[in-house]
């Protein structure tokens, strides 16, 4: 069964996260992020994705 975003919804996310390269890249990136003390508010976000960097 698959969901909206196209991941199938009986696999674990770990298995989600090694099948897709670029979804690994964006969590591992939000990790370090989040360790480094950079956060975002949801303002920030939503004008990142306008702005495409997201």
């Amino acid at each position: 069964m698959r969901n909206l975003d196209g991941y199938d919804a009986g696999t674990i996310l770990k298995e989600d996260v090694e099948a897709d390269l670029e979804l690994k890249r964006r969590l591992l990136k939000a990790k370090k992020d989040i360790m480094d003390g950079k956060v975002y508010t949801t303002d920030d976000v939503l004008e990142m994705i306008d702005q495409g960097e997201i």
